[in-house]
């Protein structure tokens, strides 16, 4: 279970790699998450909010909403944080054409045309918004997908 100290419906962001990002680049994103997110603020009111690195691969971000709503210059704030580290590490976050599918714990990141070829894989659902949807459909079925939905 990922983010326990938030309630499930608290808001989510993903951020996928276009690559693996390894161990050491982990623990060194982390320490700058972290200290991202101990000053975010909304309209200088802090947020409740954790960030996570996970499967090699996703950033994260969830904020408790009923504490205070993130505002758009706070989330600004987090997409200009995830360029930035894009940057020092030479990872594309943004390239929405890419998605990581994944059979018998291997991963493939593919291009959105293909996806259908990946029908009986399972995929990393990026458009999930919730910790409640993190923790239980994260990773589904491709053919259960709203993507593959869109072909």
């Amino acid at each position: 279970m990922y983010f326990q100290e938030l309630p499930k419906d608290a808001r989510l962001w993903v951020y996928q790699s276009n690559r693996c990002i390894n161990e050491n680049e982990q623990a060194e994103i982390s320490t700058i998450l972290n200290q991202f997110i101990s000053s975010w603020a909304a309209h200088g009111i802090p947020l409740k909010a954790e960030t996570l690195v996970i499967k090699d691969h996703f950033i994260i971000f969830a904020v408790d909403e009923k504490q205070e709503a993130a505002s758009g210059c706070s989330i600004d704030s987090s997409v200009k944080l995830m360029k930035e580290i894009g940057q020092k590490f030479n990872i594309d976050f943004f390239d929405r054409l890419k998605l990581i599918v994944e059979k018998d714990s291997e991963k493939k990141i593919i291009p959105f045309s293909e996806l259908g070829v990946y029908s009986e894989w399972k995929i990393y659902d990026t458009l999930i918004n919730t910790v409640e949807k993190l923790n239980e459909s994260f990773l589904i079925q491709v053919k259960d997908s709203e993507l593959y939905k869109i072909l």
